[in-house]
């Protein structure tokens, strides 16, 4: 029952072995860098909460495609940043009911969006990344299109946002000087769902944060554990939806209480200095209101100049 924008924004913080690094530590002035993200995400079943409530459901599959770029400005240490997020997703049947009524996509067919666009700014404080890589980031974003928001695969909420945060990252040098710790986090400021008192009324703010204990290795290879974590602010309740106002049911695919945790590893190889690939992947191991859903990446950076 859980919308699936709850991946758009998670996935950019966790996909990527270099990603944090490269949100705490930013290249010199007149940088450009791109970075494009893709991850696989197949669940199998609704949690209204891990240990209690969980009902067997129709398997979905998502594909997440997420190209990005950063443009470090003549200001030393000051970034733009943006990126776009497009979805592909196919439930694995058709023959099933989605509570109150189906969504246009819950067809068993394989449907493409684009979904959200993010832009904003990021500013690293370059007198401590002797010692400490920490930046800060304000960003927005808005809907590109009129996506569904109802259904089993509907894949956005619609909802404008801004985005307040900060990444941090060094090593353990000259303790471990090839292992790195890095963080982050992110508070969203979510528009309500206005469709009458009852659905304004449910916050929609969220915060999500992500930690990585890396290990540089021969050869241009890091290896790493992470652990990334997702918390509403407000919602509805799986398990009481059915004792809602029938806006809230109408609406529950993007009003839900979302919540959760997935941890795994990541592994990342340095081309050259210019380039990097990696790969990841998250297991879910708690979560509310949401799905058991497991997350695949592939994921490329390029720096142009």
């Amino acid at each position: 029952m859980r919308s699936l924008a709850a991946i758009t924004f998670l996935t950019l913080l966790l996909c990527a072995p270099g990603t944090a690094r490269a949100q705490a530590y930013l290249d010199p002035p007149n940088s450009l860098s791109v970075a494009p993200v893709y991850t696989y995400d197949p669940s199998g079943k609704r949690v209204a909460e891990t240990g209690g409530l969980e009902v067997p459901a129709t398997d979905m599959f998502v594909h997440l495609f997420v190209p990005s770029a950063q443009y470090v400005t003549p200001v030393d240490g000051l970034a733009v940043e943006a990126e776009l997020g497009m979805m592909a997703i196919k439930i694995g049947s058709d023959d099933f009911d989605h509570f109150p009524t189906n969504g246009p996509y819950d067809d068993g067919n394989l449907h493409f969006t684009p979904v959200d666009f993010r832009a904003g700014l990021r500013y690293q404080l370059k007198a401590i990344q002797d010692v400490l890589g920490l930046s800060f980031v304000l960003a927005g974003s808005v809907p590109t299109r009129d996506y569904p928001t109802n259904g089993l695969s509907a894949p956005g909420h619609h909802l404008k946002a801004l985005y307040a945060g900060a990444a941090i990252a060094r090593t353990f040098d000259p303790l471990l000087p090839n292992m790195y710790l890095q963080m982050d986090y992110q508070f969203a400021l979510r528009e309500r769902v206005k469709v009458d008192q009852a659905t304004e009324d449910l916050n929609r703010n969220y915060s999500e944060a992500s930690v990585l204990l890396g290990y540089f290795l021969p050869a241009n290879f890091s290896i790493g554990a992470g652990a990334n974590a997702r918390f509403s602010h407000g919602g509805a309740d799986f398990d009481t939806i059915i004792f809602q106002p029938e806006s809230i049911q109408f609406n529950h695919d993007r009003l839900l209480d979302e919540d959760f945790i997935l941890v795994g590893g990541n592994l990342g190889y340095d081309v050259s200095e210019t380039f990097e690939l990696g790969a990841s992947a998250r297991f879910f191991v708690w979560g509310e209101n949401t799905r058991n859903q497991n997350l695949f990446s592939l994921y490329a950076s390029y720096k142009i100049f």
